[in-house]
């Protein structure tokens, strides 16, 4: 680990725990706390993996997550989902065995943490939209990636239901049948991005 790495994460943490120190803080302060939080999971699991491997680095980063879980109280729930989120990201990422398998519960956990932060950060909105939009965005990321990054034409049926979900959940009115045409021409050009992503690759 650099020394300017371990001293940025080190000045941030120590900073954000001073601010707590003083008294609840809110949000913002917890917005802050999160975020030290999950830079210092991201450090130990860049230092911590080539050292002891991937089983070792989970029960570590499985620490820092409950860590996060019991010192929050606004965005406990966002932030163990976060966390999980960011697990199965790193396992994605993680160099030679491929893990491909862990790109789709990666997406399915970010939306759910998604969900639950926009519950406690802005609760006029409707998070259902943002679950539809996040489930509707995994399965087009995985249908559009290249195979080798874990890409699957599988994923466009999936992507095209929830796609249509979405719409009709938010088309009150009716008015559904406007958008058909767009529909068509969006559906139509993912299908061409990913059939020429894989016949490029």
């Amino acid at each position: 680990m650099r020394g300017r790495t371990l001293g940025a994460l080190l000045l941030l943490f120590g900073t954000v725990m001073l601010v707590r120190g003083r008294g609840p803080g809110g949000l913002f302060v917890e917005l802050l706390w999160l975020a030290a939080l999950v830079a210092i999971a991201m450090v130990l699991w860049r230092v911590l993996l080539p050292r002891y491997g991937l089983k070792p680095t989970l029960i570590v980063h499985a620490i820092v997550a409950v860590v996060a879980v019991t010192t929050l109280k606004f965005l406990a729930g966002a932030g163990i989902l976060g966390f999980i989120a960011l697990g199965f990201w790193l396992v994605y990422r993680h160099p030679g065995k491929s893990r491909d398998w862990a790109l789709v519960p990666f997406g399915i956990m970010a939306t759910v943490s998604a969900v639950a932060a926009v519950d406690e950060l802005i609760p006029a909105w409707d998070s259902g939209v943002v679950y539809l939009l996040g489930m509707t965005a995994t399965f087009t990321a995985v249908y559009l990636l290249p195979k080798e990054h874990g890409g699957a034409r599988w994923a466009l049926w999936p992507a095209l239901v929830w796609a249509f979900i979405t719409l009709t959940a938010n088309d009150p009115g009716g008015g559904l049948a406007r958008w058909i045409v767009p529909l068509a021409l969006i559906g139509t050009g993912v299908v061409l991005l990913g059939w020429a992503r894989r016949k490029r690759g």
